[in-house]
């Protein structure tokens, strides 16, 4: 019962501005040298990529694929080609300069060219129009989104996290002619475009699920877009409640020695360096290196999110993350489990600098989250969402049913770590439990045909918190012939649920995750109401 092979990080929230880890985008040093592989000019142009996602909301992996579809990146024979002479990412042909307002304010009015006159805008396939000439890889790569996102044959592609289904809708948006453009789009998907997933992680870390919103963009001509997420000046100081809101969410992770795993355990200075990641800074590997980049302040300067030490500046023994109120939440120490404590012994508190002033929002949301009964008809919403390791911050606070436990009730004889073993736990769990079903019917996209067969209440495309939602093999990232089983945990307005599975991140070991499914896949799902209702 093998299914989704999906490999991702906890996502946190988007900062609501433009702008790149790192400050403004720098093409690496022209030497000459043809990249060696798609690797390396993805690294090189990381930032890029994930700049796109939040000016286009077109999934980096996605994109990736889709320039090898289109042109091969082609490093072996750069003449007369629109990747090389134009810096064309894929087919963007020719439109209008305000259709790239976050190109054009990155990297300057010169950096788009829609004239067609430039080098390697002939397009030369007999379907109109010349492609678009960017001055860079980078603006090519930022430009290619921003494109999409403008036009609305590509609005399915647009803030989509699954890959996959953001390829299939600029397919059906009509993007290219060729007939087989979506198997050979799909394919490459699985080759290599799914290579890059921990590229869209990253992206969707910085950004958010939903990061492009046509009425929060600049003009263009508007100048550098300024980067908030590690100015000298000021960093979001709702990210100080962020920081809080992933450290208490470790709470009962084991201390591991050198860990540096968000699931199965860290130790001190690893807790720190992960949590803070999330929000986008980053911090040395150790407590003593963490305690050389702080500036050390006084206890009445300290505020929720700062650092405390233990031992002195620069040889620090154990780090922690300061809570307010006096408590710190710690990796304490082998055999005990992160936790949530008051201060102690002989320490000092340390920030970050320009790590701004402490909002008091304990929740650290963002702006530009999901909000209940807002108006976001200038934003896409309830698509296929990549899978978190927490409840996606837009649905806390709305869950009815109790928190997973990590308990193995009886009877559950599926093979630990499977998505049926997942879903049989959490039925059982909620009070609603399902029987085990033999053989091939207790694979995950056979629980509908076999609960009907035992009598259970079974309806396609209608959820229900608390039912389980069983795929057929192939629908929503499953493995086929064996599908896919989950538990609805919420229902959105517009038909669209987050669900919770196994099996689906670090493959085998039986973690939980939380994923949104879109109303066209959930029209498809058999859903599965437990005997206990």
């Amino acid at each position: 019962m093998v299914i989704i092979s999906i490999i991702t990080s906890t996502v946190s929230d988007d900062d609501c501005e433009y702008g790149l880890p790192s400050g403004n985008i720098t093409e690496p040093v022209d030497t000459g040298a043809v990249p060696s592989s798609v690797d390396e000019f993805v690294k090189q142009h990381k930032d890029a990529y994930i700049l796109a996602w939040k000016a286009g909301g077109f999934l980096p992996s996605a994109s990736i694929s889709q320039t090898m579809v289109e042109n091969g990146f082609n490093f072996t024979n750069p003449s007369g080609t629109s990747f090389w002479q134009a810096h064309n990412m894929g087919g963007v042909k020719t439109s209008k300069k305000t259709d790239f307002p976050v190109t054009i304010a990155t990297f300057g009015e010169d950096s788009v060219d829609i004239t067609g006159t430039k080098p390697g805008t002939n397009v030369g396939d007999n379907t109109g129009g010349q492609y678009t000439w960017f001055k860079s890889y980078s603006a090519g790569i930022v430009g290619k989104s921003e494109f999409m996102a403008h036009q609305t044959l590509y609005t399915g592609a647009i803030n989509n996290t699954d890959g996959a289904a953001a390829l299939t809708a600029i397919f059906n948006g009509g993007w290219a002619t060729d007939p087989s453009y979506l198997m050979k789009l799909q394919s490459t998907y699985s080759t290599l475009g799914k290579k890059y997933q921990w590229l869209d992680q990253e992206a969707i870390a910085q950004h958010g699920t939903s990061p492009y919103n046509k009425n929060d963009l600049p003009s263009a001509g508007a100048g550098k877009i300024p980067d908030k997420n590690n100015s000298s000046d000021e960093l979001d100081s709702n990210k100080r409640g962020k920081i809080i809101e992933l450290a208490r969410s470790r709470i009962g992770i084991p201390y591991v020695w050198g860990g540096r795993n968000w699931e199965t355990g860290m130790d001190c200075s690893g807790l720190t360096l992960l949590v803070y990641k999330r929000v986008g800074i980053e911090l040395p590997a150790t407590s003593e290196t963490q305690s050389n980049v702080v500036k050390q302040i006084s206890k009445g300067e300290a505020q929720r999110g700062d650092l405390v030490f233990w031992g002195g500046r620069g040889s620090s023994h154990h780090v922690a993350i300061y809570a307010g109120n006096n408590k710190v939440i710690e990796e304490p120490q082998p055999g005990q489990n992160c936790q949530e404590i008051d201060l102690y012994g002989d320490h000092w508190f340390g920030k970050i600098e320009g790590l701004g002033e402490d909002s008091d929002d304990s929740s650290g949301d963002s702006t530009c989250e999901v909000v209940p009964n807002a108006d976001t008809s200038d934003q896409v919403v309830g698509q296929n969402s990549a899978p978190t390791l927490e409840v996606p911050a837009e649905y806390k606070g709305k869950l009815t049913l109790p928190a997973p436990d990590n308990n193995n009730y009886a009877g559950n004889n599926y093979p630990f770590g499977q998505c049926t073993h997942g879903a049989y736990n959490r039925m059982a769990q909620i009070g609603k439990p399902i029987e085990w079903f033999s053989g091939d019917g207790g694979n995950g996209g056979s629980w509908g045909s076999s609960a009907k067969a035992r009598g259970y209440t079974v309806i396609k495309g209608k959820p229900e918190v608390g039912w389980a939602a069983s795929f057929y093999g192939g629908l929503a990232g499953s493995t086929p012939p064996y599908g896919h089983i989950a538990v609805v945990e919420y229902v959105n307005p517009d038909g669209s649920i987050l669900i919770s599975e196994t099996n689906v991140v670090n493959i085998g070991s039986g973690t939980r995750s939380w994923r949104v499914i879109n109303k066209e896949t959930v029209s498809q799902v058999d859903f599965i109401q437990g005997k206990g209702s």
